[in-house]
């Protein structure tokens, strides 16, 4: 990109998750462990984020899993969950309240604590069950139904105040296991436990009872989503197919113009030696095997926006969507350090390519004079868009000589 501030929309950051989310992990102790982008798919349920090569969870989750972010309609919420090969489960270990299945999933305060359960029964896993949202005390609550003894027994699992048969000194809180069948506490876990995971007992100082819960979820850590920035669309794209990436890039007339389609530039990739099209057609971005209307599309995107972002609804590939390439522009980098200087200075240049032009208009050649206003000209584009850090202080300096006087930077 050139070195402009201009207005175009092309690279600003997004509003929607057009490309995916980004996730930012913190361990317990608030600091940063990964940070990881999402791919983005549409399946039978909608828009989903798949997470792949996440590592952030592997002491918990083990290696190689994939997390995926989806809507649940039937209990309104974002959820995360992962799939547990031991248990041939997938097992749910964060949510999100208060979106609706249209919105992004971006939050400050994805919940991962307490989530996911695993009922044990004698030191064997019995059953998982997910937190359903309620609360009871200021905690967590749960309630599952679980067939260990051969029939379906309802439970619930809360914190509250002990009751008389827990036999605990008076104003003791703890977590209860109870049969809600017959309404019956059956096993009680006392300690200060902000998640309900450990060997429950049959009193204050009575004997561990059949009953246990472990945590196959990751509680303890934190994570905020974003939108993952989609980057420009200026000359390239890519195309993410089941996975594999390829580049599309617009393409150009023999004096350099980039073509378009209905006047909206198009891009064209390569599969195997096979050329594909990504255009806009009939309010829409579409990918044919041509550039034609009567080609079959391969897959489309109902979108008007001038880049051709997100996930596609594909007729040929489980999963198709694009996403720009890194956007540059030095405005992005650093406010120049002598802005104030390179304001006065550019005032003058500015007046003396107005002079010159004036010279030319009444049949003066100023050739030599255009070649020094060329090399002044570079000299702004370095100071004003370069990093601090790219050019030590005498190299900046010489420069700013060079723009009243001759100096051998």
């Amino acid at each position: 990109m050139s070195c402009t501030c201009s207005s175009t929309n092309q690279c600003d950051s997004p509003q929607t998750c057009l490309c995916g989310i980004t996730l930012n992990i913190y361990n317990s102790t608030g600091v940063l462990v990964e940070t990881i982008e999402s791919n983005i798919l549409i399946g039978e349920g909608g828009t989903y984020y798949e997470i792949v090569g996440s590592t952030a969870f592997s002491s918990e989750l083990g290696t190689g899993y994939t997390l995926t972010i989806y809507y649940n309609a039937l209990s309104q919420r974002w959820e995360m969950s992962y799939y547990n090969e031991e248990l041939d489960l997938d097992i749910v270990i964060g949510v999100l309240y208060g979106l609706s299945a249209n919105d992004c999933p971006l939050s400050n305060c994805w919940d991962l604590d307490c989530i996911a359960l695993g009922f044990n029964v004698l030191g064997v896993f019995d059953s998982y069950f997910p937190w359903d949202g309620d609360y009871i005390n200021g905690k967590k609550s749960y309630e599952f139904t679980s067939d260990w003894s051969g029939s379906n027994i309802n439970y619930s699992l809360s914190w509250g105040l002990a009751p008389p048969i827990a036999l605990a000194p008076a104003g003791t809180f703890c977590w209860i296991l109870t049969d809600t069948d017959s309404d019956l506490p059956v096993g009680f876990l006392f300690g200060a436990n902000n998640c309900p995971y450990g060997v429950y007992i049959s009193n204050w100082n009575g004997d561990p009872t059949r009953f246990s819960f472990i945590d196959l979820g990751v509680s303890g850590f934190d994570m905020k989503s974003i939108a993952t920035d989609c980057g420009c669309c200026d000359t390239e794209v890519i195309v993410t197919i089941e996975g594999e990436e390829y580049t599309a890039s617009v393409q150009y007339d023999a004096y350099g113009n980039i073509l378009g389609y209905e006047g909206v530039a198009y891009y064209t990739f390569t599969i195997e030696e096979s050329t594909y099209y990504l255009f806009f057609l009939d309010g829409q971005w579409v990918v044919k095997g041509a550039l034609s209307i009567s080609a079959p599309t391969i897959a489309n995107l109902n979108l008007t926006n001038e880049c051709p972002f997100g996930a596609y609804n594909t007729f040929a590939y489980t999963s198709l969507s694009v996403k720009g390439i890194e956007c540059f522009d030095c405005c992005d980098y650093y406010t120049p350090k002598n802005r104030n200087l390179l304001k006065k200075k550019k005032a003058i240049f500015v007046d003396e390519i107005s002079s010159i032009r004036s010279k030319e208009i009444f049949g003066f050649k100023c050739g030599t004079d255009w070649d020094y206003l060329f090399k002044k000209h570079l000299i702004f584009d370095v100071l004003w868009c370069l990093p601090y850090g790219v050019l030590c202080e005498e190299d900046e300096q010489c420069l700013i000589n060079n723009l009243n006087e001759n100096c051998n930077c």
